[in-house]
């Protein structure tokens, strides 16, 4: 059997909230759940607000510790590899570029700052694999020289698209990456993280509310509620036959506020 590029096991969270009389409480922020992500596959972690889903995205990427669980990459314990070795295997795509992206930094050196950090290339070699990846993601290699806020809203969502590629990892999580965008731009990014995915082997995590989206580009849906999973399935399985009440009424409600658009 093959070895699950990612495999998590048990993963949970919670937070401290101090005592009441004399036991400690807790706010579980995320349940124990489990799942698999193969090579080259689309995962979707779909849920309202306070689901859970943006916890998963960060304990995954390193920005937060778990309480509990395991998480493979290739069959080995996560936490064996080093920052920079972690650094390089999971990146994050975020939600607004406008946060995420230093407006005082030209986008050439947004991108090299990954490289510098995490690699031994010289600023040759490091110059030539920022322009390579401004051309993967449909930019001029001018591109380099300007500022964030010299560019579009969707350029800055290629920008940042890049500098989740800096590294060559082999899974990237777009947490809300899409939500921000107007409609045109999106299927841009969209068709531009598929042609990406086809080419490099990518592996992705889309965390979203959004179930159209969802529905265009997974292979398989994981439901979380109040920071338990409530159902996990093959995409179409999930849309034509949701199994929990919960996955049944976001499934209902996005088809309500699609007839309405």
């Amino acid at each position: 059997m093959t070895t699950p590029l990612l495999k998590v096991i048990n993963l949970s969270k919670r937070y401290d909230m101090g005592y009441k009389g004399f036991s400690r409480q807790y706010n579980y922020a995320l349940s124990p759940i489990s799942f698999e992500l193969g090579q080259g596959e689309t995962l979707a972690i779909v849920g309202e607000a306070g689901s859970g889903k943006s916890t998963v995205a960060r304990i995954l990427v390193g920005a937060e510790q778990r309480s509990g669980g395991d998480i493979f990459f290739e069959g080995e314990a996560l936490e064996s590899r080093n920052v920079k070795q972690r650094c390089r295997l999971i990146r994050m795509i975020f939600q607004d570029p406008n946060t995420s992206l230093n407006p005082r930094l030209t986008i050439g050196e947004l991108l090299d700052e990954p490289l510098r950090f995490n690699t031994k290339l010289s600023a040759a070699e490091r110059q030539i694999q920022v322009i390579d990846t401004l051309r993967k993601v449909g930019l001029l290699p001018e591109h380099a020289e300007f500022y964030p806020h010299m560019i579009s809203e969707g350029q800055k969502q290629r920008v940042a698209v890049a500098r989740a590629l800096m590294l060559n990892p082999k899974v990237i999580i777009a947490d809300e990456a899409l939500t921000a965008l107007d409609l045109s731009v999106r299927s841009q990014i969209l068709n531009l993280l598929l042609k990406l995915q086809k080419e490099l082997g990518l592996s992705y995590i889309f965390v979203s509310h959004n179930l159209n989206i969802i529905r265009h580009v997974s292979d398989k849906i994981m439901v979380l509620h109040k920071g338990q999973m409530v159902e996990k399935a093959p995409t179409e399985q999930l849309f034509n036959s949701p199994q929990h009440e919960y996955t049944q009424r976001l499934i209902q409600e996005q088809s309500l506020f699609m007839h309405k658009r």
